[in-house]
């Protein structure tokens, strides 16, 4: 079949398949305009991602998921004005890797044993919300402990979220962290930059995902890297919800987030990608939404290689929280964290905690 002059590379399908292929092809350019939706096809239409549609499905984790909790009094003062403290926060994620990789001599190795030479690491950051992201001072003790325990000069290593313009505003900059940093896009009005795959993934209800080329081009292994925070829709943000910064269109999945965001993480280019989570939750929201500013001082930071396991356990502290407050808020409602469940179905992790607490000041 040709088209101005060149082959369309079909795949083979159902008739069913095709309507709905091509459904999802029109939706996207009626919302976008043809010209900018496929601007760079190459005489075809986009098509599923061979990664997506390959993929084998998980059977549940049994056991329990290995998380570490290290919390240090003195990683925020708050007079005369909150601060995080660099040094105790770079002691305090170096206490999380040790203990992750069981008091290994050489922790990266044991936590990355796929990292060589050429490797390039990505850590993912969350900037959506200015007053609360992911502070500068974590992911510059991870880039520093990278580059040190690896040997990976600051090239290899990249610190990015869904725009620049939002890490630009968080102070996330090349300076500030000895490393790239630059996002999907550059802003709402600039989609320069990486972008998003051409091709997309299925995810649920017949809708469809593109992924960040970041992910799936510009980097071999992710850290991700959320902040502690309430979310109205899925309760908790932490492990899982943090890749809503990597696809294109987030608010789509909002709905039917308890079905759709353990399916997006279990993506094979995503859940395959990211190797470790690292929960900064020194200074989090616990009452309000994505926008709201940070009302407690957790002084904490966690870590794990099972992300349910860690989501889990983010709840929990999060309720916890809740309850010192001086005016005793309710847990979270188990309704919006039904995904927690449909995660350990899906084969994202285990469903209990084998957690390791280290107090420290």
């Amino acid at each position: 079949m040709r088209r101005r002059g060149a082959w369309i590379n079909v795949k083979r399908q159902t008739r069913r398949q095709f309507v709905k292929t091509t459904a999802s092809a029109v939706a996207g350019a009626s919302a976008l305009g043809a010209s900018s939706c496929f601007p760079e096809v190459g005489g075809r239409w986009p098509r599923e991602l061979d990664a997506c549609v390959a993929a084998e499905p998980l059977a549940p984790v049994s056991g329990r998921g290995r998380v570490v909790e290290v919390h240090d009094a003195t990683s925020v003062i708050e007079e005369p004005r909150p601060a995080i403290q660099g040094e105790v926060v770079s002691s305090m994620l170096q206490e999380v890797i040790v203990a992750l990789a069981q008091g290994a001599a050489d922790p990266w190795r044991v936590l990355l044993p796929s990292a060589e030479a050429g490797t390039r690491i990505g850590i993912k950051v969350n900037c959506l919300n200015e007053q609360c992201p992911t502070s500068v001072a974590v992911t510059r003790a991870l880039v520093d402990s990278l580059k040190q325990g690896l040997g990976l000069p600051g090239e290899q290593v990249l610190v990015w979220d869904r725009r620049t313009d939002e890490l630009s505003k968080c102070g996330y900059t090349e300076e500030a962290l000895g490393c790239r940093v630059y996002g999907t896009v550059t802003s709402p009005s600039d989609a320069s930059g990486p972008g998003y795959e051409r091709d997309f993934c299925t995810v649920v209800n017949g809708k469809t995902t593109h992924l960040s080329r970041i992910l799936t081009r510009e980097t071999d292994i992710t850290i991700n890297v959320p902040v502690l925070k309430t979310h109205g829709v899925s309760g908790v943000t932490a492990a899982l919800k943090n890749i809503y910064g990597v696809i294109d269109n987030p608010g789509e999945f909002h709905k039917d987030l308890n079905e759709a965001l353990p399916v997006i993480y279990g993506l094979p280019p995503v859940r395959e990608r990211i190797q470790l989570t690292l929960l900064d939750a020194l200074i989090a929201v616990t009452v309000g939404g994505t926008s709201s500013p940070p009302d407690t001082f957790a002084r904490r930071l966690l870590g794990a290689q099972d992300p349910l396991a860690l989501d889990l356990y983010a709840l929990q502290l999060v309720n916890q929280l809740r309850q010192e407050k001086e005016i005793v808020l309710g847990d979270i409602d188990p309704a919006v964290t039904a995904w927690l469940e449909e995660g350990h179905r899906l084969g994202l992790g285990a469903r209990e905690i084998e957690l390791v607490e280290i107090v420290r000041g």
